[in-house]
């Protein structure tokens, strides 16, 4: 019989992290889902579990030691979106799930998937009702089954850092406003069969210039895909394409790295009393270490040392 947990209620940012040693347990740990396990590789099993819960909002990233049948069921209206931290062969209603790609489920809400050892997921859960609020544009689903479909690469590595990040400070009692998961949630399903829309270069170049004059105009706040959207009055779709042409990268890549080059300029200028944490908050970086570690990845050094070297 599956497993039931209460469905998940309004409420703030709400973290638990639970271990267990018995599959059925660790099945009924996830809030709000129907689930049944079967352990299908020999041996003791490990699981782990990291939630947060938001009003209408999910997160979790789930750690299974062994091969495992899962029958899942969603809460009732919304949708998951599932991103595997490795390429690692899991099936997803019987179809090999390929590299670098989303899951997601269908109206329905249930999906099965199989797992192997050594399993590491992040998952993300969105009331339909909140996600058609914030992104009224994206396409309603119409397929009653779960899918998959590929990402760019950087879209999901951004995916997993904001969840990862996300996690980290609901553990803390830190957690922002779940805006920017809406936005990454909205940008996964729309990444299905996204058709090239052409435009010509030129409106394109004049998009990419708008898109970063509003994040010069605001620096210590940044916005969302959906509210770039809203502001420039062209669909996410166009929006996607336009920077991609222009600039090769996702709108959220590019508008980071612009907000990255800035405060490398503000640690670089030298001014008395100059801090990382001050120049990174200027410039909307609120979580110092995932800051510091898209900027180590970005310019092959710590903040620190740029400062340091202005001196």
């Amino acid at each position: 019989m599956l497993q039931s947990t209460n469905r998940v209620q309004n409420a703030p940012w709400r973290a638990a992290s639970r271990a267990a040693h018995d599959v059925d347990e660790h099945a009924a740990h996830l809030s709000g889902w129907r689930q049944e396990y079967d352990q299908l590789g020999e041996g003791r099993f490990d699981g782990r579990l990291d939630e947060a819960l938001a009003d209408g909002v999910q997160l979790f990233r789930e750690r299974t030691s062994q091969r495992l049948r899962q029958r899942c069921e969603v809460w009732r209206d919304a949708v998951w979106c599932g991103l595997t931290e490795a390429d690692d062969g899991s099936r997803l209603n019987g179809r090999r799930v390929g590299a670098g790609a989303v899951m997601a489920s269908g109206t329905d809400g249930s999906f099965e998937l199989v797992s192997p050892a050594g399993h590491s997921i992040v998952g993300i859960v969105v009331s339909r009702a909140l996600l058609a609020r914030h992104a009224p544009a994206l396409p309603q689903p119409e397929s009653r089954e779960a899918a998959w479909w590929p990402l760019e690469p950087a879209q999901r590595r951004d995916a997993l850092a904001l969840a990862r990040a996300i996690l980290a400070l609901a553990a803390a009692g830190q957690a922002p406003p779940p805006s920017a998961l809406l936005d990454t949630v909205a940008g996964l399903l729309a990444a299905r069969a996204v058709p090239r829309e052409r435009g010509n270069a030129a409106s394109r170049r004049h998009l990419v210039a708008q898109a970063h004059a509003l994040v010069a105009a605001s620096p210590e706040r940044v916005p969302g895909v959906a509210e770039l959207c809203a502001a420039l009055h062209v669909s996410r779709r166009t929006l996607q394409y336009a920077f991609e042409e222009e600039a090769g990268v996702t709108p959220l890549a590019y508008l980071r790295s612009v907000r990255l080059n800035a405060v490398r300029r503000l640690l670089r200028a030298g001014r008395p009393g100059q801090t990382v944490q001050a120049a990174a908050q200027a410039w909307g970086f609120w979580n110092l270490s995932a800051f510091a570690a898209d900027y180590r990845r970005q310019f092959g050094e710590r903040p620190s040392e740029t400062l340091a070297r202005s001196g």
